[in-house]
Order: C-alpha cells, then structure tokens, then sequence
C-alpha cells in the first residue's frame, strides 16, 4: 500500500483494531498512546499478527496540548508526509478535572487534540497522496447541550453533557475543516463507530460506569466491527472524492441539525485556535 497513516488512541479498542486492519493492508503506521509498555506490547502484537514490521510507537499525552508540538515533530521526523491521519483518542470524565494546563480535561482530550494535531501535521498531510483526516466522533453528539459561552462547562460540569458536547465538536470541526482547507487536496470525514464494547469509560466510578458496563454487555458490538467504518474511510477508494461528511456503518448519513451550524463551527474554530495560539 506504501501509505503513511497516524492513528491517536492506539492501544486499545477501535483504535488498536484499526491499527491491527490496515496493518494487514500494508500501511506503515505511526501508532500514539500513553502507556509505553502498552505501545511496545502493541507493536509486537501487530508485528505478529501481520507480519508488517512498518509500525512506530509515539508516546504522549495529548490533553496537555503543549506536548503535542513534540509529539508532531517526532511523527514528521519518521514520516515524511502523511496520507491518513485518524483522531481517535477519547475519553468519557464523571468528574470535572483540569489538565496542567487549566483545561477542561474532556475538552482537551477529546476535541482540542483532535484540532491541535491536525494542524501541526498539515504540512505533513500536504505532502501525502489526496491525504485523509478522519475524526472519530459518536451518535451520542445527538444528546450535546452545547453553551457556546462555555465550551468547558466550566460554569456547570455533568459528564456525559460534556462527553456529548465534544462529540459535537469533532463533527462542527471536521465541517469547518472541510470548508478551510478542502483546497489543499485534504478530504475531512467524521464518523460514528458504534456502541463498541472497549474500555470506554471503566476508569469512572458510580453510576455512569455500572451503566456503561450493563449496556456493552447488552447490546455492544465487537471491536472489529467498530473499527470497521475506520478502516473504510481510511482505505476504500469509494471515499477518495468525500470530504465534509459523517459516516456510520461505513455510509454518509445525517448528523444534529446544530453540527451543520456555520456560526457554531466557525465560533469554535475561533476558540479553539486562540487556545492553541496561546499555549504553543
């Protein structure tokens, strides 16, 4: 396949099949994570498994933002260019918690590094071949409450809201980023994976964990089914001239009527840039 793909939140669920899938494909990867031992575990794993030896490990946390400016030069020095770049990497917080760097840690992880790593890699991105970014956001944006005053929720925190809410997020961005930079030859699609039975969630404690829990013993599908719509926005040339769309079950479909918000997306974009504009 001879194509450059960077995957964030790679050592466990979605994101460790999607590695495992395009792997078997011939991509060589740049796989992201937090947990050394975790990536070194996973690189022999898909080695094995595959027999693609093309796999580099990159350790970060990307909710400190500032460490993403590291974590992109280490990539680019591996990678020349890049032909897919997969924001996967998400949590889900009961609790309000600040990063080090005083934000909101749902926001930072699972938006703002999402729009941070994008555009410290457009470089790289530029020179791929009709390159791919693919941000992996949830039907669950349907619940979003979403304060343009607060993006944070700083003023009123509920967990899941905020989960919800940087769902949305990563749909108002990949839309914006579609409209931005289409130019560039970069196609931008987002996507729900599923109700996947990974880890998602079973750091919490209480009763949104027990149910998390209840509902992926339920009614949760398999990760290689929840990677599945990853792997066709990454590989099939179906998608080669989509861009500005959101996808399950490998088909576009519909998504909130407030992610087709042109002010939201851009009143978004605006706060997330200034953010990053600040910190690096």
């Amino acid at each position: 396949m001879n194509k450059n793909c960077i995957i964030t939140g790679a050592t466990d669920g979605i994101g460790k099949q999607t590695a495992i899938e395009l792997a078997k494909l011939g991509y060589r990867l740049g796989l992201v994570g937090r947990n050394q031992e975790k990536g070194r575990l996973l690189i022999q794993e898909i080695e094995r498994i595959t027999g693609n030896q093309s796999i580099k490990y990159f350790n970060t946390d990307l909710s400190v933002i500032k460490k993403l400016k590291e974590l992109t030069y280490n990539i680019k020095n591996e990678f020349n260019s890049i032909d897919v770049l997969i924001n996967n990497a998400g949590a889900y917080y009961s609790t309000f918690e600040k990063t080090q760097e005083g934000l909101e840690r749902t926001f930072a992880l699972n938006h703002l590094s999402y729009f941070t790593l994008t555009h410290l890699l457009m470089d790289a991105l530029e020179k791929g071949k009709t390159s791919r970014v693919i941000n992996v956001a949830s039907a669950a944006h349907f619940s979003a409450k979403l304060d343009i005053n607060d993006f944070q929720m700083k003023k009123k925190f509920k967990g899941w809201t905020a989960y919800c809410n940087s769902k949305l997020m990563n749909i108002l961005f990949t839309y914006e980023a579609d409209k931005l930079f289409k130019s560039k030859g970069i196609s931008f699609n987002c996507l729900h994976p599923g109700f996947v039975n990974t880890r998602f969630g079973d750091d919490n404690k209480g009763f949104g964990k027990n149910i998390l829990s209840i509902g992926k013993k339920l009614i949760a599908i398999n990760v290689k089914k929840g990677a599945s719509t990853n792997v066709f926005l990454a590989s099939s040339s179906k998608v080669s001239k989509i861009s500005g769309k959101y996808f399950a079950k490998s088909e576009v479909t519909k998504s909130s009527k407030i992610s087709d918000s042109d002010s939201i997306q851009k009143r978004l974009w605006a706060y997330s840039k200034k953010i990053i504009n600040d910190l690096l």
